[in-house]
């Protein structure tokens, strides 16, 4: 048997993508430890930066 994750997205549009600070994929450090076949994908964002254009 076969065990993979399932790497979840963040969609943004161009001008959101490029106030993208920060992201990472957040999944359990063992097999045993998980949730579940999925990781989460966290995006920080400046909103500052959008909210001044």
């Amino acid at each position: 048997m076969s065990f993979r994750w399932r790497i979840d997205l963040q969609v943004a549009t161009p001008a959101l993508a490029d106030k993208a600070v920060e992201a990472r994929v957040e999944r359990a450090a063992t097999h045993a430890e998980r949730w579940s076949d999925h990781a989460p994908v966290t995006a920080v964002y400046d909103f500052d930066q959008l909210l001044q254009r």
